[in-house]
């Protein structure tokens, strides 16, 4: 690929997808654009595979000067995911859709959030990543409200909320950053955080700006209200791809390898495993297929939090954590949109393939997992391999924390495999071409061959102490897993009343922390409503009438302090004598 070319096929990336936003907006050619939309991921996708090592291209006319490129592998591998996965999730939704007015307006918001999130893999300046991913995340917003239910409709409250609250978050720490150092590119961006008087204050807004989209504990509400909710093949790119623009944006701002920072390490560190078990642990007892995943993407994507926690700490291990995060990116994102799709090829009519489609879901799962020869493993062992150049008492703690929540995921994928041999309830499925196989095929396969191209480059994949720490987590998981099933089958046998076993399966409700967080924010603004509608309206006329009569009174006082002045004159006190007098007399006589 010539570089002019690869140099237009880079400003397609971004321009493509947004002709064809504005396309499904006009009425004469909304058909067209539909059939067009799915392949709107192809440029990026060839331009992944087919493009020379570096591909640049500058725009100084675009806001600050704007630049495009391509030129870092973990570049080309987060364009190669983004782009496959939003294609085949587009090839997907194009199917399994129903013809209806609201599918126009899907894929509006599906386009606006494909060209933010490939455009933001392709910046390379902050401002530019900025605006990209301001375009993803506030066009995800019409994803998630796409069927205007109740609860579509209180996600959408509560991501857009998030959102709001993120993309201010980032915005500041921007603005810091680049008035630390006159320049908006990556380099002068990291080189200057460092010796910023602004620098904590900076790490802390990119924490809370970028771990809103990550999922980081506390700030992961809306990852499983949305999901529910949303569409199936956003649900893909939702989990699969969007919350990797994140993680993408710690890996480029950040001052990973520049200095070491414990401080934000261990930050780093305890909220990624905090997230890593507090998600497994929530998504057991989840009773929706796609709430449970949801729950597991919070789960997962605490492993790279941590992983940043290890490079803020050690600046020397930033290649090799680059390397594991780039591997994790594949194989979770992959995985994580075979199990989305796979849930919605369950709920079509398709019957007699029904039982295939569960058998091929045991291979995301497991990579999930990090079974054996999967990918999950071979990004673990690279992992673990990083964990020993942890200071002080860390590296035992990762490398015990990462085989315990590799346990964790294991026993969430039993539970979600045990959910989907589950009797689909009657009125939830519905027809649809035989045709949305395909993509979900080749998201399967494609995993499957990961762990192949990551086995060339990590020779350790084949010891036998690293198949056996892959070994065992999954292992147990599945005894684990199989004595539950076994417990609740023979419950009258082990005279377990239903009190006991809801004992052991408490119901949480999606969102968890956030429900009353949720619920005290709405009667916060049920009591304001009250106070503007009610309360004060009523107040104001209660204090009006006190001060009607306050100026009745005073004009009363002041119509006696008149009197009194005219009768102190001496004509007046003169006539007023005469007269009482006059009285006096007429009453005497009258006796």
């Amino acid at each position: 690929m010539k570089g002019n070319f690869s140099a237009i096929a880079l400003l397609l990336v971004v321009i493509w997808p947004m002709i064809l936003v504005v396309a499904t907006l006009l009425r004469p050619s909304q058909a067209t654009a539909m059939r067009f939309a799915p392949w709107a991921a192809l440029p990026a996708l060839v331009l992944a595979i087919l493009a020379p090592p570096k591909v640049t291209l500058n725009l100084p006319w675009m806001l600050l000067g704007t630049e495009l490129n391509l030129v870092a592998d973990i570049d080309r591998l987060f364009l190669f995911l983004t782009a496959l996965l939003w294609w085949t999730a587009g090839m997907f939704a194009g199917r399994y859709l129903p013809d209806k007015p609201r599918k126009a307006l899907f894929f509006s918001y599906f386009l606006g959030s494909m060209a933010g999130n490939l455009g933001l893999v392709v910046a390379h300046d902050v401002i530019s990543f900025y605006a990209f991913f301001a375009l993803m995340s506030f066009s995800a917003y019409g994803l998630v409200l796409h069927e205007r239910s109740t609860m579509a409709v209180h996600a959408g409250r509560v991501y857009i909320a998030l959102v709001v609250l993120g993309e201010v978050a980032l915005f500041a720490a921007i603005a810091l950053a680049i008035g630390a150092v006159g320049d908006t590119s990556f380099d002068a961006v990291r080189s200057g955080l460092v010796g910023s008087e602004f620098r904590d204050l900076i790490i802390l807004l990119l924490l809370i700006g970028f771990g809103i989209k990550v999922g980081v504990i506390g700030l992961h509400g809306w990852l499983p209200l949305a999901h529910p909710v949303a569409p199936t093949p956003a649900s893909a790119v939702l989990s699969g791809v969007m919350i990797k623009a994140g993680l993408l944006g710690w890996l480029r701002i950040l001052p990973l390898g520049e200095v070491a920072l414990m401080g934000w390490g261990k930050t780093f560190i305890i909220l990624g495993l905090a997230a890593s078990f507090y998600g497994a642990a929530i998504g057991l007892v989840q009773r929706d297929l796609k709430t449970l995943l949801a729950y597991s993407s919070v789960s997962q994507m605490g492993i790279p939090t941590a992983a940043i926690g290890l490079a803020l700490m050690v600046p020397g291990a930033l290649p090799a954590i680059s390397g594991f995060i780039a591997l994790f990116v594949i194989n979770h994102g992959l995985s994580k949109a075979a199990l989305f799709l796979g849930v919605g090829l369950l709920k079509t009519g398709h019957s007699v393939h029904r039982h295939w489609i569960r058998m091929a879901m045991w291979l995301p799962a497991l990579s999930l997992a990090g079974a054996p020869f999967t990918g999950g493993m071979a990004s673990k062992v690279l992992f673990k391999e990083q964990a020993v150049h942890a200071p002080d008492s860390w590296a035992i703690v990762l490398k015990t924390s990462l085989p315990l929540s590799a346990l964790a995921t294991a026993l969430l994928m039993a539970r979600f495999m045990y959910m989907i041999t589950r009797p689909t309830r009657p009125g939830t499925s519905h027809d649809a071409p035989i045709g949305i196989i395909w993509p979900w095929a080749f998201l399967v396969a494609t995993l499957v061959l990961s762990f192949w191209w990551a086995s060339e480059d990590i020779p350790t994949l084949w010891t036998a102490s690293a198949i056996a720490d892959s070994f065992w987590p999954v292992s147990l998981a599945a005894i684990l897993a199989l004595v539950a099933i076994f417990s609740m089958q023979h419950k009258e046998k082990w005279m377990l009343s239903a009190r006991t076993t809801g004992m052991f399966s408490p119901r949480v409700p999606p969102g968890d922390i956030f429900v009353p967080i949720s619920h005290g924010v709405a009667s916060f603004l049920r009591f304001g409503r009250y106070v503007a509608g009610e309360r004060l309206p009523k107040s104001y006329r209660t204090l009006q009438g006190s001060l009607t009569r306050l100026v009745a009174i005073a004009n009363w006082r002041h119509r006696a302090r008149r009197i009194e002045e005219s009768l102190n004159q001496w004509p007046v006190a003169l006539l007023s004598l005469l007269l009482l007098g006059i009285v006096i007399v007429w009453a005497g006589l009258s006796s």
